[in-house]
């Protein structure tokens, strides 16, 4: 048992929860990494499937596996509690429905180590069930680099933001998570915790290459747009807003507008679905983010994004236009790259 006496230089912490047909090709993966000092927590989530047989075979197999079965508290608790305990000095987390890159670890820690970085941030690719990846997504990741926390977070308002906000496509210092955890019952929990893990680092790598397998399948959370996902979101980002504007960080404040309107013009579009039962919830909460983004005005300079948010503001349905125009003649271009 001398696994267990050793404490493993990288806890890898995998939410589990009715996954039984793409867990064994997570966990697979993971066992397979070049970097082998590790320790995979897997955090059965009461999964209602034959998800805990597998973790558990897993285990038996291989002693780097440690198995945690829970009741049912959603994936912010499950990761909560894979870091409660995780005794590595290093952090990563995988989607029990994704898969990695052999080598992911591996280059995420040597760049870690290298450059002093207390996070190392990779690409990832979009693939479909039978692993063909996706083209019509493009990385904003595309150079190795090494930022401070300032450039990070003004990333966090970029194109293609999610990238830098996801919290699998990477490696943490551990130390970061000393005051920080997952909010408990959000979907979109990463939205909520990653300026603040940004902020608590001086130097952030970034990695251009894929390694990171994030699969599309039509069951998952993040493919059925809900209004409760989209309102997580939206208040998520207002969460960061309120961070921006406490540290001075205005750009990055008016900056997170993007993202924030790209929601709302998605309930506007239809693309999101309201129940019936959701209606006066929708109202109240708009009312809300309107008197939000009216406080936004008296802040100075920023006149590009204030307009754009005072066109929300006077006409949703114009702007949503807009906002759907100017994503497709994007999509367009990308096509037209690519072809």
């Amino acid at each position: 048992d001398d696994m267990r006496e050793n404490t493993p230089i990288l806890s890898i912490i995998v939410p589990v929860y009715k996954v039984e047909n793409y867990l064994q090709q997570c966990i697979d993966s993971i066992l397979a990494q070049t970097f082998r000092d590790f320790e995979l927590i897997l955090v059965d989530d009461g999964s209602p499937d034959n998800c805990p047989a597998i973790c558990d075979a897993a285990a038996e197999k291989d002693e780097r596996v440690v198995v945690l079965h829970r009741k049912n508290a959603g994936l912010s608790a499950a990761r909560n509690a894979g870091l409660s305990a995780a005794r590595g000095n290093y952090i990563g987390f995988v989607d029990s429905d994704d898969y990695i890159a052999p080598e992911m670890y591996e280059k995420l820690y040597d760049a870690m180590v290298c450059n002093d970085a207390q996070i190392a941030v990779c690409s990832y690719a979009y693939v479909d069930l039978r692993g063909g990846v996706l083209k019509n997504r493009r990385s904003p990741i595309t150079e190795y680099e090494v930022l401070n926390r300032i450039q990070m977070l003004d990333r966090l308002g970029g194109n293609q933001s999610w990238y830098y906000i996801t919290v699998w496509n990477r490696l943490y210092r551990r130390e970061l998570f000393e005051n920080i955890r997952f909010p408990f019952g959000r979907l979109h929990e990463d939205e909520y915790v990653a300026h603040y893990l940004y902020w608590a680092c001086e130097r952030i790598v970034t990695i251009p290459e894929d390694l990171y397998y994030y699969v599309q399948r039509s069951g998952s959370i993040m493919s059925q747009r809900t209004l409760k996902q989209c309102l997580d979101k939206v208040w998520g980002i207002f969460d960061r807003m309120d961070f921006a504007q406490d540290h001075g960080l205005n750009r990055m404040a008016f900056r997170s507008c993007n993202g924030l309107l790209g929601q709302l013009v998605q309930i506007r579009l239809g693309e999101v679905t309201v129940r019936e039962d959701e209606r006066d919830i929708y109202k109240r909460e708009r009312a809300r983010i309107r008197g939000r983004l009216w406080g936004l005005m008296w802040m100075p300079r920023y006149e590009e994004y204030k307009a754009r948010i005072l066109l929300y503001l006077a006409s949703p349905h114009l702007c949503a236009f807009l906002m759907r125009w100017k994503r497709e003649r994007r999509e367009r271009q990308m096509e037209k790259e690519e072809g």
